[in-house]
C-alpha cells in the first residue's frame, strides 16, 4: 500500500490534493477494497483483531463477522474490610489574570480520597484466548505470563498526580481448571480488618469450606509477600508463578 501510494504522489498529473484524493479513491475502488475484504476473510480468528481486542473483546458495528469476545473478564475491585473516606479540597486560581488586576477564574473544590486493603478478581478463558490468538498456546501462554505480572504490579487510580498509587500485591492467588470459575468475594461478606493476614485467613476458610462443599478443588498456586498459606495451594515467586500460568496455557496446544 505505502509503494501504491508513492506511486501515486509521484505522478505528475496528480499536483493537486483533491487529484491526489481522487486518484486515491478511485484506486479503492477499482479493486483494492476487494482484494482488503478477501485479506480479512482469510485472517479471521487470525489476531485479526490485533493483540489488545483478542484480550478484551472488540465491537465492530458494520461487519458482525470481525466481532471478538473478550477472553478476559475483569470484576470491580472493593476493600475487605469498611471503607473510609477522607475529604480533601482543592483550589484553582486564574495567577496571571490576577497580576494585571482582572478577577480571572477562580474555583474551591473537594474530593474524597480513599484507600484500603483491596480484592480483585480476573478470569482468563484460556480456550477463547488461544482462539483469539489464531489458535496460538504457545502465544496464549506468553499473553498470561504478562498478564500475571500486569495484575500483580499495576495499580489502577485516580488523580496519579496527587496520590501515587503503586502498589504491588500482597498476595495474588491463580487457579486453574476445566470447571465453571467462582470469584473468592464472598470470603469478605463480613468485613475483616485491613491486614493482610485477615484478608488472607479469611479467604483460607473460604476455600477450605468451598473445596469442601464443592469437591475437585482446582490446581492452585500463589504469591505471598508475607510467606501466607492457603489451601490446596503452592507458593511460587512472581516469575515462577507466571512461568506456572504460561506453561499451563501453553499446554492446551
Amino acid at each position: 500500500m505505502i509503494e501504491r501510494l508513492r506511486t501515486i504522489l509521484a505522478d505528475p498529473a496528480a499536483d493537486t490534493a483533491g487529484k491526489v484524493d481522487a486518484a486515491i479513491e478511485a484506486w479503492f475502488k477499482k479493486g483494492e477494497q476487494n482484494n482488503l475484504k478477501a485479506m480479512l476473510k482469510d485472517r479471521r480468528g487470525v489476531i485479526e483483531a490485533g493483540l489488545e481486542s483478542a484480550l478484551f473483546g472488540r465491537m465492530v458495528t458494520s461487519d458482525p463477522d470481525a466481532n471478538t469476545d473478550a477472553a478476559i473478564h475483569v470484576a470491580h475491585a472493593f476493600t475487605v474490610h469498611a471503607e473510609a473516606a477522607e475529604p480533601d479540597y482543592f483550589t484553582v486560581v486564574d495567577d496571571l489574570k490576577s497580576a494585571e488586576g482582572e478577577s480571572g477564574a477562580g474555583g474551591l473544590f473537594d474530593t474524597e480520597l480513599t484507600a484500603g486493603l483491596f480484592y480483585g478478581y480476573v478470569v482468563v478463558d484460556i480456550p477463547l484466548l488461544v482462539s483469539n490468538l489464531g489458535d496460538d498456546a504457545a502465544l496464549a501462554g506468553k499473553v498470561v505470563e504478562h498478564l500475571v505480572h500486569l495484575i500483580a504490579t499495576v495499580s489502577p487510580g485516580a488523580k496519579k498526580g496527587s496520590t501515587a498509587p503503586y502498589a504491588y500485591a500482597d498476595l495474588m492467588l491463580i487457579e486453574a481448571g476445566n470447571t465453571q470459575p467462582r470469584t473468592l468475594a464472598n470470603a469478605y461478606r463480613t468485613p475483616c480488618t485491613a491486614f493482610t493476614e485477615a484478608a488472607v485467613g479469611a479467604m483460607g476458610q473460604y476455600l477450605t469450606k468451598i473445596d469442601s462443599a464443592y469437591g475437585n478443588p482446582p490446581e492452585r498456586a500463589h504469591l505471598s509477600i508475607d510467606a501466607a498459606t492457603l489451601p490446596g495451594s503452592t507458593l511460587k515467586s512472581m516469575d515462577d508463578l507466571a512461568s506456572w500460568a504460561r506453561d499451563l496455557v501453553a499446554g492446551q496446544a
